[in-house]
């Protein structure tokens, strides 16, 4: 019987180098994916989300987060339609009574077959749960396969010590792909041209960068995580462009004054499963992760997250106030918001398989393709609709 798939196959002879990457619609298995913020969900509260297809029950108890799959085993309907704990332990279905404990996902009780045989046998299905710098992770996974720790999962320096986090997180109208491939991406920054950040912080980005593969390093040994940084050069940067060279036509378009601005060189990279690092911005010193999450075919969720390494809690509740008074204005609202615009205009592109090989790509797409043929060699797996069902 031929496995069910997201995508359309028939096409797969026209990736074939990145073939695994157009399969993972709905994102890639065995990997850590961001779930939500620590803060949205205080002790004893729930959260419901659907990551990947899969839709998932998260619950902080004694302040540890757990998660079970947010469907009975009984006759399937969603535990979340009304979430009824009555232990701190277990979670009971509305509608039987089958009861579930959080840490295993065993059935402990049946509330209306109290002597059913399934109790102590039958399970529900629970995910690995992980928490750092006010995130909370899951493990979308398969059965029995040996968890990799969370650090194999997020960018490097995510983890890093004295790092503070603040950030935002929306759905996002688009395939998760074009998250990743976003930072990547030589020549998007003519979209940021009426950036207010630029204004804000006095600075400049130019117009476009040549040369991306000189400019590209493939994270790509043995070691975890995998990825592919983009270190611009400031010898093939452009500021100006001549947009029409026939009699007549009108000079070109410029970015800005560089010769008033100040330049600060970032690198940007991209990270399996689908993480976004940028070094750099908006300040110097700082940090910003963008972690793209699939809920479905034509949704991810987006955790934008800027960050700046304290040494005390003076210089962590001076960058709190900055990014509350500052960044998250000028850079999420702004700056970020640009950036989302663009995926969900390109979404409903892409929302058809046939879009992967009708785009025309250019010379300075270079390191998209490259991040497809990383992600497809370091695939472990795509989600497909029998994971979900």
């Amino acid at each position: 019987m031929t496995k069910a798939s997201f995508v359309d196959e028939s096409y797969l002879p026209n990736v074939k180098t990145w073939s695994e990457y157009y399969r993972a619609k709905v994102g890639f298995r065995n990997y850590w994916y961001a779930a939500c913020l620590s803060t949205e969900i205080a002790d004893g509260d729930w959260l419901a989300r659907t990551i990947l297809g899969e839709e998932i029950l998260f619950r902080r108890i004694n302040g540890k987060v757990h998660a079970i799959k947010d469907r009975c085993i009984h006759r399937g309907v969603k535990l979340s339609n009304r979430v009824e704990c009555h232990t701190d332990s277990t979670i009971t279905c509305w509608w039987h009574g089958f009861t579930f404990r959080w840490t295993d996902g065993a059935v402990t009780n049946i509330v209306g077959a109290p002597e059913s045989k399934l109790i102590g046998r039958a399970k529900i299905k629970v995910y690995p749960v992980d928490e750092a710098q006010g995130m909370v992770f899951v493990f979308i996974g398969d059965p029995g396969i040996d968890v990799p720790p969370l650090s194999n999962h997020v960018p490097p320096m995510f983890l890093d010590e004295g790092r503070v986090i603040e950030g935002e997180v929306l759905v996002v109208e688009s395939n998760w792909r074009l998250g990743p491939e976003g930072g990547l991406d030589e020549i998007h920054r003519y979209l940021h041209r009426t950036s207010t950040l630029l204004l804000e912080t006095k600075a400049t980005m130019p117009l476009g960068y040549r040369g991306a593969k000189t400019q590209c390093e493939i994270v790509d040994g043995e070691a975890w995580p995998k990825g592919i940084i983009d270190r611009f050069a400031s010898d093939t940067m452009y500021f100006e462009v001549d947009i029409d060279t026939a009699p007549g036509a009108v000079t070109g378009v410029r970015f800005a004054d560089t010769g008033t601005k100040k330049k600060r060189t970032v690198a940007t990279s991209s990270w399996l499963p689908g993480v976004l690092r940028v070094e750099g911005f908006p300040e110097d010193g700082g940090c910003f992760f963008e972690f793209y999450v699939p809920i479905n075919e034509t949704q991810h969720r987006c955790f934008m997250m800027i960050s700046q390494t304290c040494r005390t809690p003076q210089e962590a509740a001076q960058f709190r106030s900055r990014y509350k008074t500052r960044w998250r204005r000028y850079a999420v609202q702004n700056f970020l918001r640009q950036d989302v615009d663009a995926r969900e205009s390109a979404g409903r592109f892409y929302q058809h398989d046939r879009a992967w090989i009708e785009e025309i790509l250019t010379e300075e797409d270079y390191m998209i393709i490259e991040w497809r043929k990383l992600s497809s060699r370091h695939s472990k797996g795509v989600q497909t609709p029998d994971h979900i069902a």
